[in-house]
């Protein structure tokens, strides 16, 4: 009897030595992880040379739409869509678009017209979006975390050095630029 309950203790206390070693390995993980992104600088580097990480931009950024380059050709934006919220349904006439996202997941929509989605796809992380020119599109969050991508826009969509800390402020811009 006393050895069956040596035993049982034993293998309880391996057992236990296992997953403390598993949640200790795994913390050691994730710490780690998080260690791995740089401290970044939020603005706006065109038109000179840029070379960066653009995750650590990208998965760093907490405000709805930050320009990191502007160019007299292209742009590119770093976004964090709120859990629940979307980019807004737009569509740029003469400007080509290419989405990629970092973290988090979504519904890409894109239509012809304005409120007539006939394009859903469900993204995460490391997938790309491409947006022709003249189509209507959205990107809904229906994450439980930030969505986090970075957008490219060739020709240049905003004035350089833009910042929109909301969406709200995004739409208001854009009423005021066109």
């Amino acid at each position: 009897m006393r050895k069956t309950l040596l035993i049982l203790l034993l293998g309880t206390l391996l057992i236990l030595g296992s997953c403390t070693q598993q949640t200790a390995d795994r913390n050691q993980v994730e710490s780690t992880v998080h260690e791995t992104y740089a401290e970044v600088e939020f603005r706006d580097f065109g038109p000179e040379p840029f070379v960066f990480n653009i995750e650590d931009y990208t998965v760093q950024n907490e405000t709805f739409r930050t320009s990191i380059w502007t160019g007299s050709n292209m742009q590119m934006t770093v976004m964090s869509i709120p859990v629940g919220g979307d980019i807004g349904e737009e569509m740029h006439p003469e400007i080509d678009q290419f989405l990629r996202v970092e973290a988090g997941s979504g519904i890409m929509y894109m239509g012809d017209e304005e409120g007539v989605f006939n394009f859903e796809e469900r993204v995460e992380h490391d997938f790309a979006i491409f947006i022709p020119a003249g189509k209507w599109h959205n990107l809904v969050n229906d994450s439980d975390e930030p969505l986090k991508v970075y957008s490219i826009y060739s020709p240049v969509e905003h004035p350089h050095s833009t910042v929109h800390h909301t969406q709200e402020e995004g739409i208001a811009a854009h009423n005021h630029e066109h």
